[in-house]
């Protein structure tokens, strides 16, 4: 019995401990299971997502990873979502960012910052009407990061081509306010008809004027490049195009942003001209050539003679030259709803030059607006008005203070401007600029410029627009110069006044659709009609009563020296067609045809039909590459078409008559006669562009990079023809001629680094090699040499003799026999007949680089980033205005001051420069033409630029939802020959002082 109870007690602690166990084991499941519910029922996630600046990321796509469905964030870019459990993993992607994966691991709150993927093969392109996936492109297209639209500060927005489009050349100007660069993509092709590319801003071409767009404005820019990019604008495609798209308005609450900077432009190389006692030794050096040694024959005005006992010396750059100072104010505000979205601006630009008189200002403002009609229509306006204002834009005094002698004195004992320093009529008081009552030009350019649209869809897929793009722009110009100012005893002033009206309707259709996963197909039609007119007067007097009225009341003037008037319209209608076909995202093909007619041309004329066909395989994407981890992107693209360029003036091909003058009677007579000869079988000029390229992508994008290589023939060049004297003509315009353009163009982006700790370092490289040469021109395959045009050769070179020396002593019967003699130029004798003959010349150069490059390395660390940008150019040759003869400063007369060379002279038998002569006609200097050219070659840091973002929980204090603070220097070295060497101011900047710009800006956004 005892047995048996020992046996149930046994079994009832056994059975008790199971149960015991048993029921934890359940308690412990169920209550997991109630957490793992009450989590997934009642636990969500939130947080905000940014960008790289702080900015708020609106419509980022907010995922479960393996599960349907998701969420998008707010205006804020705050988001909420829920989550099954604490190891959910959740996906942010956004277009042009890199997509992030982050687990939950139990938290509530995440906070997400997107780094851009430029080279994100998903991101979209704007391309001519329409977009397009980066992945789906099949022709040339070079897209300007928005990192750098965001962050660099320019004055035009020309300037953020630079550098970072392979291909494209952009020539900074004059470096004077207002000076718009320019630009050629691929070289030229063209010798008149033009060769700047077309601008397109929201959909509307632009005839000129990008000046006038505020850059803060753009959030992006592509640039189209071969055939099967520019063929869709046809005549006006010929030179490549830039899309510009400014910022639209996004649904959310309404954000306000306030972006300024500030700056100081310093002169850091000034020319190098004789100063005080070396002027003098100059001056006395240039009589004793000719042995005059008596003291008022060098120096006839009294006070040069002053000056010299007084040891009183002028220095012109100095008094002309000042601090200039720059400053840009932008304020916007950004938001909408689902149904009417909204981006206004307001901007102001001012720039003081460094010349004292000389500035520019630019006032815009800018409405965005987009609404929908219903969930079938929606219609759109984007309108810019802008105000500019341009001081001293046609006048450079800088020239004429290196000329101006520094014996002479600005300003008498009185404080009275002195117009001739030295009462030299042709030496003219550089410093008229300052004197705001005696000296005037000034340019006044108003505009407006709009696009608005209306988009129905009719079908699914089916798309109708119309897009109606008026242009708006006048331009005045007042000029006003006081008595003796510059010559003369009469006080002078002029006005000249421009009207312009364009516009643009586009009629388009866009089928979009994609069959059975596979089959991707765009089809566009387009029905386009554009016009511009142009209405100009002009007027110029001597003789005001009254000079305080300035250029105002020309009607009191007692001499009316000009009356003109002028008015000239020209239209292009256009028809359309597209289609872009992809299969399985490996294979892509784009057919586009255009035919255009232009009023520019004549009858049986007017019409040309512009094809183009482009091909591209995805490589990568076939299956045999899908499991190579690190090659994420290689495609092969193939294109070929036309482009016609008809940039020609209107009214070319007909006869026209114009006023002249002739003796009846013994007596003046007027009438008319014919100043032109008509030619009505003038056509376009037609480019082909055969293009090859292949994109590559590594490890995920973080190497990419596109090589490509083209050629361009253009065809039926737009030239002048010589005429026979017997004609009565000098020339008429014909379709003469050819040229080719071929060249290669690289590009690569790197993510160096990018640690955990946050420091990330990425690199950007273009580089563009182009060569173009003439094939044939008006006599066939035969040189025009009276205009240094060469078979073989590039379009654009310089043509004269090459200079080896000076002549020395002792070879004085050489130097007689080429009609020279000692201490004066020695060129080169090429054919080695004894003599120097115009057979002597030779080809020194080309002004066209073959070589251009850009280089950007990017780092940033915890809220610090620093950008250092450079830009390089190669095989260019300039010709310097300082040593260009008609300019004086290098005439070797012993009047003028002049750049301070090393000369020759009996104690000084240099090989640099030849001897200074006493009354030597300033165009009597054998072969002084042949001083003036310089190997332009140079690598230049463009700009670097160091920014701070302030932590957010910072910027909430003054309730800003970023802010960011930066500065910024602008051409702060240069590595260049010509600088070092020639004692030349600046490879780029040949007339003016060479620049350093500093900037203090900040960026902040409510």
């Amino acid at each position: 019995m005892d047995y048996y109870i020992t046996k149930y007690n046994d079994m009832k602690k056994k059975l008790h401990s199971f149960l015991e166990n048993r029921c934890k084991r359940s308690l412990l499941i169920f209550f997991m299971l109630c957490y793992t519910m009450g989590y997934a029922q009642n636990t969500s996630v939130s947080g905000r997502i940014i960008d790289e600046k702080g900015m708020p990321l609106v419509g980022v796509s907010i995922t479960i990873k393996g599960v349907k469905g998701g969420t998008l964030s707010n205006s804020e870019g705050d988001f909420s979502i829920n989550v099954p459990d604490e190891n959910t993993i959740i996906v942010f992607s956004f277009i042009g960012m890199k997509t992030q994966e982050i687990a939950v691991k139990g938290r509530h709150v995440i906070n997400v910052t997107l780094e851009e993927d430029d080279s994100s093969l998903d991101g979209i392109v704007v391309v001519g009407y329409g977009t397009q996936s980066r992945r789906d492109i099949t022709g040339s297209i070079s897209s300007i990061k928005e990192k750098t639209l965001r962050e660099v500060p320019v004055t035009n927005a020309a300037q953020l081509v630079e550098g970072r489009v392979p291909g494209a050349y952009v020539t900074t100007g004059a470096n004077k306010p207002g000076t718009t660069p320019n630009i050629t993509i691929r070289g030229n092709r063209s010798f008149s008809a033009g060769n700047a590319p077309l601008f397109v801003v929201d959909g509307m071409p632009l005839n000129d004027g990008i000046s006038d767009i505020n850059p803060s404005d753009i959030v992006s820019m592509e640039v189209l490049k071969d055939a099967s990019a520019t063929a869709i604008y046809g005549s006006r495609g010929a030179n490549g195009v830039i899309l510009v798209t400014t910022a639209r308005g996004k649904a959310g609450e309404t954000s306000v942003r306030y972006n300024a900077y500030y700056g100081i432009t310093d002169v850091v190389r000034k020319a190098d001209v004789f100063e005080g006692e070396g002027f003098v030794k100059y001056m006395r050096d240039a009589a004793a050539a000719i042995g005059r040694t008596d003291e008022t024959l060098i120096f006839k005005d009294p006070i040069e003679r002053e000056s010299i006992a007084l040891g009183r010396y002028t220095n012109w750059q100095d008094l002309l030259i000042k601090k200039g100072h720059t400053q840009n104010h932008e304020l916007g505000m950004l938001g909408g709803t689902e149904n009417t979205k909204y981006n206004l601006s307001l901007g102001y630009f001012n720039d003081e030059g460094y010349f004292v008189g000389q500035n520019y200002s630019r006032y815009t403002a800018r409405v965005n607006l987009d609404q929908n009609l219903g969930k079938r229509i929606k219609t759109g306006l984007s309108i810019l008005t802008s105000y500019a204002v341009n001081n001293g834009a046609g006048y450079n005094p800088y020239l004429n203070s290196l000329i101006s002698s520094p014996l002479g004195v600005p300003y008498d004992s009185d404080g009275k401007f002195i117009p001739y320093p030295i009462n030299d009529p042709t030496m003219f008081n550089p410093l008229a600029s300052k004197e705001k009552d005696k000296f005037i030009n000034i340019e006044k350019d108003t505009r407006i410029l709009a696009s608005l649209f209306a988009e129905a869809e009719l079908l699914p897929g089916l798309k109708y627009r119309i897009n109606f793009g008026p242009d708006i722009r006048t331009a005045r110009v007042g000029n006003f110069n006081s008595t003796n100012i510059p010559v003369g005893i009469l006080p002078t002033a002029s006005t000249s006044e421009n009207y312009w009206f364009s516009y643009t309707l586009d009629n388009q259709l866009t089928y979009d659709k994609v069959f059975n996963k596979k089959h991707k197909l765009n089809l566009t039609a387009l029905y386009s009609i554009q016009e511009r007119r142009n209405e100009s007067t002009n007027i110029s007097v001597s003789d005001l009563p009254v000079e305080t009225v300035t250029y105002f009341n020309l009607g009191s003037a007692g001499i009316i020296g000009g009356v003109g008037s002028g008015y000239s319209r020209w239209n292009i209608l256009s028809y359309m067609g597209r289609i872009n076909y992809g299969f399985d995202n490996r294979f892509l093909v784009t057919l586009t045809g255009r035919a255009d007619g232009s009023s520019r041309f004549a009858p049986g004329n007017k019409w040309s039909f512009f094809p183009s066909a482009a091909v591209a395989y995805n490589i990568s994407e076939e299956s045999f590459l899908k499991n190579v981890s690190y090659l994420s992107n290689l495609k092969l693209r193939l294109s070929y078409g036309l482009t016609g360029n008809q940039g020609i003036n209107s009214y070319q091909t007909l006869a026209l008559l114009g006023k002249t003058a002739y003796e009846f009677d013994g007596k003046a007579a007027f009438g008319y006669a014919p100043n032109g000869i008509a030619n009505k079988d003038l056509k376009w000029e037609t480019s082909a562009t055969a293009n090859i390229g292949i994109d590559f992508g590594f490890l995920n994008q973080r190497i990419s990079g596109t090589i490509e290589v083209y050629q361009t023939k253009t065809t039926d060049l737009l030239l002048p023809f010589a005429l026979p004297g017997s004609t009565g003509f000098q020339s008429v315009t014909t379709n003469i001629g050819s040229t080719q353009n071929r060249g290669l163009d690289f590009s690569l982006s790197t993510q160096n680094i990018m640690s955990d700790s946050g420091f990330q370092w990425s690199t950007d490289i273009t580089a563009g090699y182009n060569k173009g040469k003439i094939l044939e021109l008006s006599l066939g395959k035969v040189d025009d040499v009276g205009s240094a045009r060469f078979i073989g050769k590039q379009l654009n070179v310089y043509y004269d003799y090459e200079k080896i020396g000076i002549w020395q002593k002792g070879e004085e019967t050489l130097a007689a026999q080429q009609g020279s003699k000692v201490g004066q130029i020695r060129v080169k004798d090429q054919n080695g007949d004894g003599k120097i003959t115009p057979d002597d010349r030779v080809i020194l150069g080309s002004p066209d680089p073959t070589f251009t490059f850009g280089f950007n390395n990017n780092f940033s660390f915890k809220g610090f980033d620093l950008s250092v940008f450079v830009v390089g150019v190669q095989n260019k040759t300039v010709t310097s205005p300082l040593y260009t003869v008609p300019n004086n400063t290098i005439a070797f007369g012993g009047r003028y001051n002049q750049l301070a060379v090393d000369y020759w002279t009996p104690t000084n038998p240099t090989n640099a420069y030849p001897q200074p002569i006493a009354d030597q006609n300033v165009n009597s200097l054998l072969f002084g033409s042949s001083l003036k050219y310089f190997d332009g070659s140079f690598v230049r840091i463009r700009n670097i630029n160091f920014g701070y973002l302030v932590p957010e929980r910072v910027a909430s204090k003054i309730r800003a939802k970023s802010l960011r603070f930066y500065f910024n220097i602008t051409n702060p070295f240069v590595f260049s020959s010509y600088v070092r060497n020639y004692a030349g101011i600046d490879p780029e900047i040949l007339d003016n002082p060479a620049t350093v710009n500093y900037q203090l800006g900040l960026n902040v956004k409510f």
